[in-house]
């Protein structure tokens, strides 16, 4: 069986191969779910009652980093830790909503915020099941597959993951980013890839690659400037690359599309969290 209390005693690289966030993050993410709890119960004095659960809350939260990290089915999960795998559903639902609420993800507020002087916007694609209705919509005609796609907007001096909007495998890349309604301050430079031809209708200080002239060549200056934009751009793949460790966004996804958006926000405030307290991985 997976327990906290047998995983804390071996070495941290272990730990996060597990949970898929150091032991650190993962008491820090802990002190605030007890804390939320804790207020939850005070305010709430009917989820006292009822009998005590067998899991102390340190399981729990394993079982649902575990479950974002490696994507087991229920079956398995429920397994691990000698549960029925309706308990363990229950917990990761319960979890999951008190991983949202105490990790953070800023959101478009802070767009208008001066102290920030670039963004990175980058659209992420994860397949799902093929859809019983509305297949076209959900089909991607890159990957060839239904995916969902998943727009990031990064600082890159912290590596902060800002807003995260969810769409159809089918929608373009600029469409998701006029749909996602960024409220972005003049000041702030948006460094974004060549799937955004037409954004500087919306933003003024942009940052887009020079696009290569039908029947023509780019010249030397303008290819070295490319070279630097994507250098700008590459902090943004890193993120992305964590958000991918959870294999829940990586592998096909098997739950409701309602639920997509809220798994990758929670994916989102794991990552944020991991670069705070891990500043060397900026």
């Amino acid at each position: 069986m997976l327990r906290f209390n047998s995983l804390r005693n071996k070495n941290n690289e272990e730990f996060t191969r597990k949970a898929g966030i150091p032991y650190d993050c993962f008491m820090i993410l802990l002190a605030r779910i007890k804390n939320e709890i804790s207020t939850t119960l005070l305010s709430n004095k009917l989820k006292r009652r009822g009998r005590k659960s067998s899991m102390i809350i340190e399981d729990k939260l394993l079982l649902t980093l575990y479950y974002l990290r490696h994507y087991p089915t229920f079956d398995n999960l429920g397994d691990l830790y000698n549960i029925c795998s309706s308990y363990a559903n229950d917990i990761y639902h319960e979890y999951l909503s008190m991983i949202i609420k105490t990790t953070h993800v800023p959101g478009k507020n802070l767009l208008k915020d001066p102290s920030i002087k670039s963004i990175l916007i980058d659209v992420t694609e994860q397949p799902i099941e093929r859809p019983k209705t509305r297949q076209k919509k959900n089909y991607s005609g890159k990957k060839k597959q239904h995916t969902i796609k998943v727009q990031l907007v990064v600082e890159p001096l912290s590596s902060t993951i800002l807003d995260v909007k969810v769409d159809k495998g089918s929608v373009h890349d600029f469409t998701i980013f006029k749909n996602s309604r960024l409220d972005i301050a003049n000041e702030i430079e948006v460094c974004v890839d060549l799937g955004y031809q037409g954004i500087d209708k919306y933003v003024k200080n942009i940052s887009i690659p020079d696009k290569k002239p039908r029947k023509g060549v780019l010249t030397a200056e303008q290819k070295l400037d490319n070279t630097k934009k994507s250098k700008k751009r590459v902090f943004v793949e890193h993120v992305n690359r964590f958000c991918k460790i959870f294999r829940i966004a990586k592998e096909v996804y098997r739950g409701k599309q309602r639920n997509i958006s809220k798994t990758w926000n929670v994916i989102a405030g794991l990552v944020n969290l991991r670069y705070s307290t891990m500043p060397e991985l900026i």
